[in-house]
């Protein structure tokens, strides 16, 4: 595997993006769940080329709080992990 196969500048650019637009979308305090699983498995699915995002992802999938709603807190912080890993 060479560094151009794991650092892949269009994966990280379709991450970036849809973090982003994960991040505008935020609106109060609270998020419901479903919208964040399915925001983390979009980022998942972008992530495909960048496995230490997608080994993130898993894990803040096993780690998702609330059962119905999650603190925008942990969601904002989440997506800004997930945003530095794919760069790095």
């Amino acid at each position: 595997m060479t560094l151009e196969t794991v650092r892949n500048p269009a994966a990280m650019f379709e991450i970036t993006e849809l973090v982003d637009r994960l991040l505008d979308a935020i609106d109060g305090e609270l998020t419901s769940r479903s919208r964040v699983v399915d925001g983390l498995l979009d980022l998942r699915l972008a992530a495909g080329e960048l496995p230490q995002v997608v080994a993130l992802v898993d894990n803040r999938l096993g780690s998702l709080p609330g059962k119905t709603t999650v603190a925008n807190g942990w969601w904002m912080d989440t997506l800004a992990e997930l945003r530095t890993a794919a760069c790095n």
